[in-house]
């Protein structure tokens, strides 16, 4: 009868290292991502956050009489009076007149205030309500929030791709020699500028591909529509921040953290288009995808 060699020891290894990385997603990678998906959660529900956003009135020189009346030239959300103040727009500054005290930068309470165009930091509480002056491109918006809005805790999950680390891509960075401002449109058909360092190039099935980037909060970004664009992801493309650049400009290019402009979320958004050299022509089956407003 014929002995069967003892297998060696190796061979079990290498035969169940190769098991283990045939089991589904790298682990310590989904972790990441998961994490990544409940602080966007957490960030979208904070005051900070989009999902508050309850008014975007585009404004003008001139005079507006603030209330909920429907003749109000800025017609405010129900719980606030008919009547409830006024608010006159010169060529350099803005002045607010109230009818009864609101709370002006969380510090004192006024009947009215002005302030020049250059100085869109002040902002207006009432209530759960908050309201300030935006600018984008040339052009400005009294921007209201409601800090009890219901949509803050009816979006506590997006639907989202599973983690896959093949979308994990290593690029590089190449910067411009000085930084500079890239006009490009919002959602509104306004003229808007966004800082921009550079460009990134990485590599999908053995072609090569180049998105410009922008900066947002001090980070490296980049804004992009691709094949899934308006059929399972957002119409109106997505995000992505990049890592920091290494001394030899690597980066690398986590398309499952790739997420939505707040306009998927919220109407009284103001958001970015990405410019026609930032059109993948391939589908990116990772990161947020299409949010169905309920």
């Amino acid at each position: 009868m014929q002995k069967f060699k003892p297998i060696p020891l190796f061979v079990f290894i290498l035969a169940f290292i190769f098991i283990n990385n045939c089991q589904g997603p790298n682990k310590e990678h989904q972790n990441e991502i998961e994490s990544f998906r409940k602080k966007r959660i957490n960030y979208l529900q904070s005051r900070k956050g989009y999902l508050n956003l309850v008014g975007l009135y585009w404004v003008f020189e001139g005079n507006y009489i603030l209330g909920s009346n429907k003749d109000s030239g800025i017609i405010l959300p129900k719980k606030f009076p008919n009547e409830f103040g006024r608010m006159d727009i010169s060529e350099d500054s803005i002045k607010f007149e109230f009818i009864n005290p609101v709370l002006v930068d969380s510090s004192q309470f006024l009947l009215s205030f002005n302030y020049a165009k250059s100085q869109l930091g002040h902002h207006f509480s009432w209530g759960p309500f908050q309201w300030f002056v935006i600018k984008r491109g040339q052009n400005y918006a009294l921007r209201v929030k409601n800090f009890q809005n219901p949509l803050i805790r009816k979006i506590d999950e997006i639907p989202s791709f599973d983690p896959d680390i093949s979308w994990r891509i290593k690029g590089i960075f190449k910067p411009y020699a000085n930084q500079k401002m890239r006009t490009i449109s919002n959602i509104w058909g306004h003229a808007v500028t966004q800082p921009t360092a550079g460009t990134v190039t990485f590599k999908y099935n053995d072609k090569k591909f180049e998105l410009e980037s922008n900066i947002e909060s001090n980070k490296l970004a980049v804004i992009f529509k691709d094949g899934t664009t308006g059929d399972q992801t957002y119409s109106g493309g997505r995000q992505l921040y990049l890592t920091d650049p290494d001394e030899k400009g690597n980066v690398i290019l986590d398309f499952n953290k790739s997420f939505n402009f707040p306009c998927a979320f919220n109407d009284f958004t103001t958001c970015p288009v990405p410019p026609e050299n930032n059109h993948l022509p391939f589908s990116i089956f990772a990161g947020e995808k299409y949010y169905f407003k309920k």
